[in-house]
């Protein structure tokens, strides 16, 4: 599947003047204190984590205040929870929420699908830096935007240099809305609502098409390519008065063919650099040539080009997915070596 909305990491500054050893302990009970700034903090971690920005002075007239960062898959109200309970709450000065933290994934042309969200939502449009805006209520709600798959945690340098500021709504609310309308803003950025239906063919000689076929809903699911609409076998003529099986994958897409093309590419290689099997692209019934990516890459063979794509695959699906995948090579490779040896 496609997602195109998700939350980011909640956060909440707390400021403590007193029994500050107490209130560290519990949050060290509550998460880990990592030696990041609030604003790399933000720019790095997902949607599910929670970040709490610790202030901690002796007297409110010092101007010597220490700040740390916690950060924990436990929730923000675990953590009040056990400050209260353990009669912590009078050292703390001041709690207060951050805005509301949403990642969006558009296509194509982002600053137009801002401003069709900005439209419809108003908010005003603001710049993605600074992250961290400890002025602005916990009310309002902060959406960024990327080109990348959001179902991992995405980095500074993948967002878009644009953001929007939204007052007046819930970001349950806003999260909601851009997930039922999503598509139609999708459409919005890439300039039109058409949508690119490729098939994918799968070729082994060795017959691991259901093993083959696992890696592509890997790759599918962990790089958010689109929706797969359907799978059969097949046959393909590989020469005259000879066909071969085939197993075929249809998926809708709004990325580019090529984009599909060398992520195929990249399918057919395990992390050995062996081809051990075909992923052939076809859009309007013709084979998408690999000739495009030779010649975009002078001097480096198909192969080379092939571990390029592989290792971009690696390097941007989720950790489970990346985990997955290398789970279904060694199976490959273990059914390989017991076919030869036999």
């Amino acid at each position: 599947m496609l997602s195109l909305v998700r939350s980011g990491p909640e956060s909440l500054v707390l400021h403590a003047t007193d029994k500050v050893a107490e209130i560290k302990k519990s949050l060290n009970e509550w998460g880990s204190h990592i030696s990041l700034d609030p604003e790399r903090a933000l720019g790095i971690y997902g949607n599910n984590r929670r970040i709490i920005f610790f202030i901690s002075s002796s007297n409110l007239l010092t101007e010597e205040e220490e700040e740390e960062t916690y950060v924990s898959e436990n929730s923000i109200e675990l953590l009040l929870c056990t400050l209260i309970n353990r009669r912590l709450i009078s050292g703390v000065e001041e709690v207060k929420m951050m805005p509301g933290f949403i990642m969006m994934r558009l296509l194509g042309n982002i600053e137009n699908g801002i401003a069709s969200i900005h439209k419809d939502l108003g908010g005003e449009i603001i710049d993605r830096d600074p992250m961290f805006r400890n002025y602005i209520p916990g009310t309002s709600s902060v959406v960024y935007f990327t080109q990348k798959a959001i179902n991992r945690a995405v980095s500074v340098q993948d967002m878009y240099e644009k953001a929007l500021l939204i007052h007046h709504r819930s970001k349950g609310a806003i999260i909601q809305y851009l997930s039922v309308r999503g598509i139609e803003y999708l459409g919005d950025a890439m300039g039109t609502p058409d949508w690119n239906d490729v098939e994918i063919k799968i070729y082994d000689a060795n017959g691991h098409f259901d093993l083959h076929r696992q890696r592509l809903w890997m790759a599918a699911q962990g790089l958010q390519i689109g929706v797969v609409l359907a799978e059969r076998w097949g046959r393909d003529q590989a020469m005259v008065m000879m066909s071969v099986p085939i197993y075929l994958v249809k998926i809708f897409t709004p990325m580019e063919v090529q984009e599909i093309k060398r992520i195929a590419m990249g399918l057919e290689y395990n992390e050995m650099g062996q081809r051990f099997a075909d992923f052939d692209v076809f859009f309007r019934d013709k084979k998408v040539s690999a000739y495009t990516e030779l010649e975009s890459h002078p001097g480096m063979t198909r192969n080379e080009i092939g571990m390029l794509y592989r290792n971009e695959i690696m390097k941007n699906i989720d950790f489970d997915s990346m985990k997955e995948m290398l789970r279904l090579e060694s199976i490959i490779k273990e059914k390989s070596e017991i076919k030869s040896n036999n």
